[in-house]
């Protein structure tokens, strides 16, 4: 039996059939991130990956805003602190915040975020984590970190301008420009954008899509996808027979088999 996370604040975790939902709850800080929710998102993203009755992620914030990024007033001190050694920044990322965005890419369970509001620092890089990222009009993407005085983390210099081109990915990190929901989903920064009152309704769409697909296929197609842009051709291809040799023994795949057949919809199972 897979075992989740133990509940923390400002996290909700609950599982729902297939769909294994996560719910940024900490609305009167804008769901800014602490050390326990980082902790325990990647948890449940490696949890995710091994529990085979989950099919897709949702993830979402309360109230108008999805994430303000981490809560950086958790890290002010107070004046008796002792000064740490050099590279105490360094050694915290790599069991922290680092672990967060390969465990959200590396999972073969497809991520779906609906966001609206601020989407900012490391509350943007979940929004382009996932797999199938869907804003509202208003939603408010900003990676500040230059404007702020320090250097980008947990992945957004490797994220944005893999998404939106190098050009783009400096305007964002280097100005610290903000970009609305609408020019994200035109820069094909997000999966699209839709009206604030429709965003629920279209994640659920999805999310219900992904629930019902062919698990197997999805989740190595997605695995194909993130190790693709690692690798040369030759090992891509090599890696593409593996997954297919996979693929074609799942039940899935037999069950399509079937249905074409049987000339009807597939149904299928995520075996």
């Amino acid at each position: 039996m897979t075992t989740y996370p133990e509940a923390v604040d400002g996290l909700v975790v609950t599982h729902d059939g297939p769909v294994l939902r996560l719910i940024l709850d900490r609305p009167a800080r804008k769901n800014a991130l602490t050390d326990d929710i980082v902790l325990a998102l990647i948890g449940a993203f490696d949890a995710a990956g091994l529990d085979e009755s989950v099919r897709v992620v949702a993830l979402t914030g309360t109230g108008g805003d999805f994430c303000s990024g981490f809560d950086l007033g958790l890290r002010s001190g107070s004046p008796g602190d002792a000064h740490p050694r050099v590279g105490a920044v360094q050694r915290r990322m790599q069991t922290h915040v680092n672990r967060l965005i390969p465990a959200m890419l590396e999972t073969q369970v497809p991520i779906v975020t609906a966001a609206s509001g601020w989407c900012i620092g490391l509350g943007l890089n979940l929004l382009l984590a996932s797999d199938f990222a869907i804003v509202a009009d208003d939603a408010r993407l900003r990676a500040p970190f230059a404007s702020f005085g320090f250097t980008p983390d947990s992945g957004a210099s490797w994220l944005l301008p893999r998404l939106i081109g190098v050009t783009r990915a400096k305007e964002m990190l280097l100005l610290g420009r903000e970009v609305s929901g609408v020019r994200a989903g035109e820069w094909g920064l997000v999966h699209r954008w839709v009206a604030r009152a429709d965003l629920d309704a279209a994640a659920a769409t999805l999310i219900d899509e992904l629930a019902s697909a062919a698990t197997v296929a999805v989740g190595l197609t997605k695995a194909l996808i993130q190790r693709g842009l690692t690798v040369d051709l030759a090992h891509q291809l090599a890696d593409e027979g593996l997954a297919m040799e996979l693929s074609s023994r799942s039940d899935d795949f037999r069950e399509y088999a079937k249905a074409r057949r049987d000339k009807r919809d597939p149904d299928f199972q995520g075996r």
